[in-house]
């Protein structure tokens, strides 16, 4: 009878796993997009290494974003990967989807980079102050004289906020 029970016992503990296999693997395979992604822009993986090690990020990312939904992490690895294969108009609408969906600092930041990389000056300025209004730190890659100046406009948009100038958030869009 004892067997029986543990057998059963183990089966139910099977079961109940088997839904989350799917989920566990996504998340090792978005660690590793990770890990590429940092290898390629720390410099330590370079040429048509770069290239493939991107492109297994993105396509990781893609994927893990089917059994991760709601997660801000497959976007951002994806949107990032993309803009390292210059494949700069496919990160502007990952991140609009993923902002669309859920607004993080973090993807309006990485937003203003696409959008800077695009060639986009305006758009970029103004995912970078609405990402310094929702979460200053977000800022910490962005050079120096960038992060200063968009600290002081934050600063002057709050003010305004105070003074009843303005009602809302800097607008992510024209």
């Amino acid at each position: 009878m004892k067997t029986i029970a543990r057998l059963l016992a183990g089966l139910l503990v099977v079961a109940a796993a088997l839904p989350e296999l799917p989920r566990y693997r996504a998340e090792i395979e978005l660690a590793q997009a990770g890990r590429q992604i940092d290898a390629v822009l720390r410099g330590g993986v370079r040429g048509a290494d770069a290239v493939d090690a991107a492109r297994r990020a993105e396509a990781a990312a893609r994927d893990a974003a089917t059994w991760l939904p709601g997660d801000a992490r497959p976007p951002l690895h994806r949107a990032v990967a993309l803009m390292l294969l210059a494949r700069t108009t496919e990160a502007i609408d990952v991140l609009d989807a993923a902002i669309r969906a859920g607004e993080r600092p973090e993807l309006t930041l990485n937003l203003g980079r696409a959008r800077f990389q695009g060639g986009d000056r305006a758009g970029a300025d103004r995912a970078y102050l609405r990402a310094a209004w929702a979460a200053p730190a977000v800022l910490a890659t962005l050079p120096r004289p960038i992060r200063t100046e968009l600290l002081d406009r934050v600063a002057q948009h709050e003010d305004a906020l105070r003074e009843g100038r303005v009602t809302t958030a800097p607008p992510l869009d024209d």
